[in-house]
């Protein structure tokens, strides 16, 4: 996995920092509305702190260089990566062949990935259509043509009708979809990844959250804080 040559195309499209996409810098297509909140203020650990609450240091990752600490949060028992993201976000489209090939080199048994699609009011459709794809097991193709249709054709999905061709192409028929995407499985996650907005002050993305207490500021050694760092920083 070429993490660094990945890193330089990222710094290059200004992806490296949390100045992403946000409600106000998007969206012509169509306009954003992601509720703002502040940010999460933490300051640099010291010398003092009980050694207890401070995550064990790599070599490579330092605390307000290449991540923050939620100082509100326990970490988890065990390694897991939240991205947050937007199919209508450039950044997180440049940032998704990176995670593709981060998780084709990283077993769920030893860091578990979960991508969670920020709500936005106006693209709704897209949050649903996400979930609704991940009940139907066909979560992989349906994000990835999503983001493709959206970035590389230029096709704006604007409504949820225009989902139905996506999952067509996905083995999946008009019917079950409709069925699916109404259905109260997806109501409950859709409902889940709001709360989850919330509980992590979500007002730029793409967003990684390490352990559920690491957030990353830097995507310059993505590698390590996505492998070893998660591994040996749990709770």
């Amino acid at each position: 996995m070429n993490f660094q040559k990945v890193a330089v195309t990222l710094l290059t499209a200004a992806v490296l920092t949390l100045n992403g996409c946000s409600s106000e810098k998007e969206e012509k297509k169509p306009e954003q509305d992601v509720k703002q909140q502040p940010e999460t203020k933490v300051e640099a650990k010291s010398e003092q702190q009980d050694t207890n609450q401070a995550p064990m240091m790599t070599t490579l990752v330092k605390e307000g260089v290449d991540y923050s600490v939620y100082t509100d949060k326990e970490a988890s028992e065990k390694p897991v990566v939240f991205e947050f993201f937007s199919y209508t976000c450039p950044h997180c489209y440049n940032l998704e062949p990176v995670m593709q090939d981060w998780k084709r080199n990283y077993k769920p048994e030893e860091v578990t990935f979960k991508q969670i699609p920020v709500f936005i009011p106006q693209v709704a459709h897209l949050t649903y259509g996400f979930y609704t794809a991940k009940e139907l097991d066909v979560l992989e193709q349906v994000h990835l043509s999503i983001f493709t249709e959206w970035h590389e054709k230029g096709n704006v999905i604007r409504t949820k009708d225009q989902l139905i061709p996506i999952f067509e192409n996905a083995g999946i028929s008009k019917a079950k979809f409709e069925e699916t995407y109404g259905s109260s499985e997806v109501e409950k996650q859709v409902e889940k990844a709001k709360s989850l907005l919330t509980e992590f002050q979500v007002t730029s993305f793409p967003l990684l959250v390490v352990n559920e207490k690491y957030k990353v500021m830097s995507y310059q050694n993505l590698e390590e804080l996505l492998g070893r760092f998660a591994i040996n920083n749990t709770k």
